[in-house]
């Protein structure tokens, strides 16, 4: 597949190579959960930009992780992944993750919502829990998990 990723960086203090973000999602499109043909976007943004996003195309004024909008398969257009990465900053020693992990998750979770899984109803979260598993897993075993780094925050370097 012959996919234009373009990648938005809204976070001025998060470092990361675009050339690895690229390799995570030509990873994930060579699996089972390939989505549709065409151009994806990802937006990595702060966390007024989350809530100014949630609450205006989901009704709900809160931060989030992670909000997924769907392409237009006529547009060429797969769909667009926004990630906080402020979110994974207060989120990954929770988990027990490394930020980089924690960040990665997200993006996975927000293409497997593009694949067409959810996480509404408890059966969906179960579906939606293996799939970012098998995606973990995948992306690891071929060593393409972007490395993400905080600017001026040394807990999350790793």
């Amino acid at each position: 597949m012959n996919r234009e990723i373009s990648i938005f960086n809204g976070v001025g203090s998060l470092i990361f190579s675009k050339h690895e973000v690229i390799s995570l999602f030509k990873a994930l499109d060579s699996s089972k959960y390939s989505i549709q043909d065409g151009d994806l976007s990802i937006a990595f943004l702060t966390t007024g930009n989350m809530v100014a996003i949630h609450g205006k195309f989901m009704g709900d004024d809160t931060g989030t992780d992670v909000i997924t909008f769907p392409g237009d398969s006529n547009m060429g257009f797969a769909g667009e992944i926004c990630v906080s990465p402020d979110y994974a900053i207060g989120s990954h020693l929770e988990h027990g993750t490394t930020f980089s992990e924690e960040l990665t998750l997200y993006l996975i979770h927000g293409y497997l919502h593009l694949f067409g899984l959810d996480d509404v109803s408890e059966a969906d979260t179960v579906w939606m829990r293996d799939g970012e598993k098998f995606c973990m897993e995948l992306v690891k075993n071929k060593n393409c998990m972007p490395k993400f780094f905080y600017d001026n925050l040394c807990s999350c370097k790793e």
